[in-house]
């Protein structure tokens, strides 16, 4: 069982680490009545001050409608051709100043503290979306765009992704001249027709594109993931679900450096912030079985995770770098997601 030296760095580090959990909290509640809503130049200016209350560093809350307009997907594919059984178009107009997530989580500091960015377009922008039924499936939004970018810029040669969706990333990646071809794996039959009918047809490019009707589970082993100069997993819809995926590849033992996890920092979030009140138990001198009997029934199997990975090590914890190796390390995370 991993151990702590007691000591007054790490009573710092600890009393650090889980009041930047609670500011985060604090952060999240105090922001969530402006998101989706039109800031007023009074809003604005209260928002404002909660993001400098909390030291969120933002140059402006405006953006500008070309980082939309002028991305390729959004410029040359047509949604409004779709039209299916299960999935029809719609046009959504965002009014201007309203208050959007623009990207996922982004980390602030040392801690555990982190933010989603925010901001608004200053004219109205008319967002191609598809729907199931009354719920929006899929759509080029702008936080989709962003989320991607460091997928869309590592592909080279031949890639893979694993989730098909409405098509952003192979066709991002399929107009870089460092691509050579692009396979994708997709479990949705209706996801693959849809797009073969009414998205593939407005591609740009004659680059080869290879669809595989599969789960990507199973087609997650290194034998074919090794066929490929880069892999981007992105088969779940968010945080929410992501986590549980994530999850399976993990317990797969697999570790391939060419292959990437859409939000994946974002989900390991949910991971660390339950390393961080263990390890502070641990330090403490609480019981774990206690810990892990407090835990809401959702998130139990992960605190079970979490002691089956601290049972295994034995070393000693003396400094605050050595506890925040430990928070943020990637290996630490997805190896506690594998036990």
């Amino acid at each position: 069982m991993i151990k702590f030296e007691k000591n007054n760095e790490l009573n710092i580090a600890m009393k650090n680490l889980i009041n930047s959990m609670v500011d985060a909290n604090d952060y999240i509640t105090a922001i969530l009545n402006y998101n989706e809503d039109i800031l007023t130049p009074k809003k604005e200016k209260e928002l404002k001050e909660i993001l400098k209350k909390y030291n969120v560093n933002f140059d402006s809350l405006k953006y500008d409608t070309k980082i939309l307009t002028d991305n390729p997907y959004f410029r040359d594919i047509k949604l409004n051709y779709v039209d299916s059984d299960t999935v029809n178009y719609d046009n959504i107009n965002i009014k201007k100043r309203t208050l959007m997530s623009m990207n996922f989580h982004e980390p602030m500091g040392k801690y555990l503290f982190h933010h989603h960015p925010i901001g608004y377009f200053e004219t109205d922008v008319q967002m191609p979306v598809l729907m199931q039924g009354s719920t929006v499936w899929m759509s080029p939004a702008i936080s989709e765009m962003e989320s991607m970018k460091d997928g869309i810029n590592k592909g080279h040669g031949k890639c893979l992704a694993m989730g098909l969706g409405i098509g952003f990333l192979p066709y991002s990646w399929l107009l870089k001249d460092e691509i050579k071809e692009v396979t994708v794996v997709e479990f949705n039959k209706d996801v693959i027709d849809l797009f073969e009918n009414y998205i593939r047809p407005q591609f740009k490019t004659d680059k080869k594109l290879e669809i595989i009707h599969g789960d990507a589970i199973e087609y997650y082993n290194e034998e074919f993931l090794n066929k490929f100069d880069y892999v981007y997993v992105d088969f779940w819809e968010s945080t929410d679900d992501g986590l549980k995926s994530l999850t399976k590849l993990m317990e797969k033992n697999i570790n391939l450096p060419h292959v990437d996890y859409w939000i994946e920092n974002s989900i390991l979030y949910d991971v660390k912030y339950m390393v961080a009140p263990y390890l502070n138990a641990i330090y403490s001198g609480k019981s774990v079985t206690d810990f892990i009997s407090s835990i809401d029934i959702d998130l139990k199997e992960l605190a079970k995770k979490v002691n089956r990975y601290f049972k295994t090590r034995n070393d000693v914890i003396k400094t605050e770098d050595e506890l925040l190796k430990i928070i943020h390390g990637k290996d630490v995370l997805r190896n506690i997601l594998a036990q």
